[in-house]
């Protein structure tokens, strides 16, 4: 029973960053990665936050 709360959680994380690594994708192809290095340190900065 106590595994169900945790696997939600890690579906919440999964989710979230495939969220961050397409925004990440198609910034870096609309901006010919100029931005994605700073988007990249700000998932880098949310990561610890969601864990």
């Amino acid at each position: 029973m106590h595994t169900i709360p945790h696997l939600k959680t890690g579906l919440i994380t999964v989710a979230l960053l495939a969220g961050v690594a397409l925004a990440v994708f198609i910034v870096a192809d609309g901006q010919q990665g100029r931005q994605a290095p700073m988007l990249l340190s700000q998932a880098g900065m949310l990561l610890p936050a969601v864990g």
